[in-house]
């Protein structure tokens, strides 16, 4: 088989010598291209500059030149980048200058090399990287998963632009825009991967709680509770209550979470937290037992905690007794910290210990029998003692709230 002839470039270097001017749309083209394939990247560089300054109403080399642009100073190692990033970063501004976002062009690939270039750095560059999206067009972008030639399946281009965008935007402290960018992601029927649809909805409630759109944050953030493990929902939760006066409803969900997290080091926040609202509802003993809790946790894990309050009546408690008190002055005094209702069961099942309490006026209340603080064996008819959190009914896609801290009361009958 015969290797194909290199062409000879000979009348071309001629003419361009004599006057670039004179150059056809298809004899630009040619040029440049063959520069570019015969591995001349410097020479098709600047045939390519000579071209847009002496023939800027020729077009078809464009993509060629932008090609050997890439491959002479964007497509190289990191190393080589960081010895001048200012010339990488002034050659793609050129590419995005002259090349459009179209087949065969080089714009997009530059730009995700500096994309990657820039997301190596500790700490990224949120700045630049927002940039650099910028160069690119997100509605012209591909929305199809890319499939590799192994057929797995990894998300779009169209699905990456917005899953960075949203974050840098978030933590360049843009928040309107950030909010206004999700909402725009949310109107493509794209096919999220990986967790990227509720990294694009836990960035956008983070923005919606600066703006002080506090419901709709709520919202965001219970519907991602439990079913999003990467941010911890109760955090964001909680402040939020606290900060817009909502303190019921950030003990609520602060006591259900001290009842069903146990004994363990890693709680150790939860009890500080539980230290404050002791203190803040005046339950001194509580307060006090809290206090020597962390103490000695501390202390069996090789820290220090300066206690604010005189802890010689519980020097003797290990941190495991002090918790079982700290438990039984908290959760079984519920009424001196968070609101408590009365209902009755109206309905329960026993094989999968789910149930629902009447509520005059409202659909009836969804509860777990795992929430009871005591294993009591519960009936239709019971009448029980419960607090509220807002939840997310998954199958229906909606807002709701569940009855969580409950016990038994008493049983009636007659309904």
């Amino acid at each position: 088989m015969e290797e194909s002839k290199v062409k000879d470039l000979t009348a071309y270097k001629n003419r361009f010598e004599e006057d670039a001017s004179s150059f056809s749309e298809f004899q630009a083209r040619d040029f440049v291209k063959e520069l570019k394939n015969q591995g001349k990247t410097d020479e098709a560089i600047e045939v390519g500059r000579t071209f847009l300054e002496m023939a800027p109403e020729l077009k078809g080399y464009i993509n060629y030149f932008g090609y050997a642009l890439y491959n002479k100073y964007i497509n190289i190692d990191d190393e080589e980048i960081s010895k001048n990033e200012s010339l990488f970063y002034g050659i793609l501004e050129e590419i995005a200058k002259y090349c459009k976002q179209e087949r065969y062009s080089p714009l997009e690939a530059a730009v995700n090399k500096a994309i990657k270039h820039v997301l190596k750095a500790n700490p990224v560059d949120y700045k630049k990287l927002s940039e650099l999206l910028d160069y690119l067009d997100a509605p012209a972008l591909e929305d199809k998963p890319f499939v590799n030639k192994d057929g797995k399946e990894f998300e779009s281009k169209k699905e990456k632009w917005y899953r960075m965008k949203v974050r840098a935007l978030y933590e360049l402290e843009s928040y309107r825009a950030c909010v206004e960018t999700a909402n725009i992601a949310f109107t493509y029927n794209l096919k999220w991967h990986y967790n990227n649809l509720n990294w694009v909805k836990y960035y956008r409630a983070s923005s919606l709680v600066e703006l002080g759109r506090y419901e709709e944050a709520e919202n965001e953030f219970i519907a991602l509770q439990g079913h999003f493990n990467a941010v911890d929902s109760f955090e964001i939760l909680y402040k939020l209550y606290m900060n817009t006066n909502r303190e019921d409803d950030a003990y609520t969900l602060l006591i259900d979470k001290f009842f069903k997290g146990g004994f363990d080091y890693k709680n150790i926040e939860d009890y500080k937290k539980i230290s404050a609202m002791a203190k803040a509802k005046s339950q001194d003993k509580a307060h006090a037992l809290a206090e020597c809790l962390i103490k000695k946790l501390e202390e069996e894990n090789g820290k220090t905690y300066e206690a604010d309050v005189d802890l010689a009546d519980y020097a003797d408690l290990t941190a495991s007794d002090a918790f079982d008190r700290v438990y039984s002055e908290v959760v079984y005094h519920l009424e001196n910290y968070i609101t408590r209702h009365e209902g009755k069961v109206v309905f329960y099942n026993h094989d999968k210990n789910f149930g629902s309490i009447f509520q005059d006026g409202e659909e009836n209340l969804f509860f777990r029998q795992a929430d009871f603080l005591d294993d009591e064996e519960v009936e239709k008819y019971d009448v029980v003692e419960y607090s509220v959190i807002k939840t997310y009914d998954r199958k229906r896609q909606q807002m709701s709230s569940k009855a969580v801290l409950l016990k038994v009361l008493y049983e009636e009958i007659n309904y």
